[in-house]
């Protein structure tokens, strides 16, 4: 079932009883109203006894509902710690003027409001309502800035997600619609959600898939399919290793070539600003910004890991816990998921995404370690460890897309170990060549809360690269694994291309018991192209003005 978002300035209304006239209106015994309750700062309360308080007590519509919040907060003695939740049925309702369910939800103190927090409460309400309710309405008032209201939101429709589609039985929510009463969110803004949310969905179905289903030529169909659903402005070209061969991607197919499944490297190009194509004779410039040139059109490049499954090759993974190795492409995930959100958002601006899959499988015909190849820009690689494969794939990738002379490339993998142990869960790893890019990208993650974390790139970590007999070697051993790992990528990457590369192997799915893709950084993704898109329409504007402004003179 799909959880729908509304924005709403009212409540639900009882139906209306006349004598000989049908009724009309609405069954409210299954509807409810969230109200979010504060964490007071107040020392005169004791800990035992501490309250908190509701917030937008004074907007007209809960005004039949006041006594009861106050009454219910006082006899349950609710903190609202955030999280915390509790629901009084509807057990004292007046049906005429106060008929939902009332249900408290805490978000702790306002001042210590955040990304982490925001998701908590969103779960929170979801998890609280969506057995028993099938609508719902969320007074937010101002509880929220306008970004942790989007966010809320987002978090709201992610929280709805399922994925059970191979279980006999499953428990169907009964939670069909959610409105939200906030003055500070529009219409656009819950479009714009909704497209990511899509996305994002789409990212996490892929990823959690198993390795059978989901393999090179899977994506490349789930690519196509989008195609064809959005004919008008996205077109999909599919290399399989034939073609691959034919362009010297050799680095590239020294993973593919283990599997028995076809690598595929799948090119989609998202025409919503203008048509455009690559061209294997761009020159390789340092693209400013300048409304009235041609950059204003070239394409932003997201490019992903899509390894569907990672045996680690000859160098064999361990086998606790390799069945999450089918999450090893949750990089072309989140690129697929972010084409669909922007083929749902029609955001105006021009975008590649390169899905680069492979199976990475122990052959006769696999990869040994110590074999050299060589890379489409000529470079050759000594490949001391097969399972060292991410960055092999890419390479050749980054090679690739370098023909649409873009405005940037940012490339997206679950690449290192090592930025698990770096960063966690929590933020994903952004290495940078071009500080404008770097600080779009930040400045995306502050606004989404998909957060990314800056990672050295100095010139000095280079030498652990070094091979005696190649042009370099594709691990640089145990120090800065995922420095050394961003630095290999930097190889393949023009001087002057701006570039930026995610390490996302703590952020893309969650481990253990609960496995599941997150579908990150798709959110993070869409914000930074939205800002990009708007960019673009005011610098559009600014030139436009002083074009007509030139012809007056004239």
């Amino acid at each position: 079932m799909t959880l729908t978002l509304n924005l709403t300035n009212t409540l639900p209304k009882p139906a209306g009883k006349k004598l000989l006239q049908k009724v009309t209106g609405t069954d409210l015994s299954t509807q409810g109203l969230v109200i979010f309750v504060a964490q007071r700062d107040d020392d005169k309360q004791s800990d035992d006894n501490k309250t908190g308080m509701a917030l937008s007590l004074d907007h007209k519509a809960v005004a039949p509902y006041k006594d009861r919040i106050v009454r219910l907060i006082k006899q349950a003695s609710f903190s609202g710690k955030k999280g915390e939740t509790i629901s009084d049925y509807a057990l004292e309702a007046d049906d005429k003027k106060a008929p939902l369910q009332l249900t408290l939800v805490g978000i702790g103190k306002t001042e210590k409001l955040n990304i982490n927090t925001v998701q908590k409460i969103a779960s929170a309400v979801y998890n609280q309502t969506q057995k028993r309710l099938s609508e719902l309405t969320v007074l937010m008032g101002e509880a929220f800035t306008t970004e942790q209201s989007k966010q809320f939101a987002l978090a709201l429709l992610n929280a709805s997600y399922r994925f059970d589609g191979y279980k006999s039985d499953t428990n169907t929510p009964k939670l069909d619609t959610v409105n939200l009463l906030a003055s500070n969110l529009s219409d656009a803004d819950l479009s714009l959600v909704t497209a990511v949310h899509n996305g994002q969905s789409l990212a996490r179905d892929v990823a959690n898939e198993p390795g059978n289903v989901c393999y090179p030529a899977f994506m490349a169909e789930q690519a196509e399919a989008l195609a064809k659903e959005h004919s008008d402005v996205l077109k999909v070209t599919v290399f399989g290793e034939d073609e691959m061969q034919a362009l010297g991607m050799n680095s590239f197919l020294a993973v593919a070539k283990g599997s028995a499944r076809e690598g595929k490297l799948v090119i989609m190009e998202y025409q919503g600003k203008s048509q455009f194509s690559a061209d294997s004779n761009a020159p390789y410039t340092d693209n400013k910004y300048d409304a009235n040139s041609r950059y204003y059109y070239t394409p932003v490049v997201l490019g992903g890991k899509g390894v569907t499954f990672d045996s680690g090759g000859i160098s064999i993974k361990p086998g606790a816990a390799m069945d999450e190795m089918k999450f090893d492409m949750g990089g072309s995930a989140s690129v697929l998921g972010t084409m669909k959100a922007l083929c749902e958002a029609r955001l105006p601006i021009n975008v590649v995404g390169a899905l680069a899959c492979a199976e990475n499988m122990p052959s006769g015909d696999a990869t040994r370690p110590g074999d050299i190849v060589k890379a489409m820009n000529g470079k050759t690689i000594e490949i001391l460890n097969t399972d060292a494969e991410g960055r092999l794939v890419l390479a050749d990738t980054l090679c690739y897309v370098q023909r649409y002379n873009p405005r940037a490339i940012i490339d997206v993998a679950t690449l290192t170990g090592a930025c698990v142990i770096a960063l966690g869960h929590v933020r994903s790893a952004v290495y940078a060549n071009d500080e404008d890019v770097l600080f779009e990208l930040e400045n995306a993650s502050e606004q989404s809360g998909d957060l990314i974390w800056h990672m050295p790139l100095d010139d000095a970590y280079q030498s652990q690269l070094d091979s005696p007999i190649a042009d370099m070697q594709n691990i640089g051993g145990r120090a800065a694994g995922s420095v050394t790992a961003a630095c290999f990528l930097s190889r393949f990457v023009q001087d002057g291309q701006p570039w930026s590369h995610l390490d996302i192997a703590g952020t893309a799915w969650k481990s253990g018991k609960d496995k599941m893709g997150t579908g990150r950084p798709v959110p993070l993704f869409m914000q930074y192209l939205t800002n990009m898109a708007d960019a673009h329409g005011v610098a559009n504007k600014v030139a436009g003005k002083a074009s007509k402004a030139k012809k007056k003179k004239g």
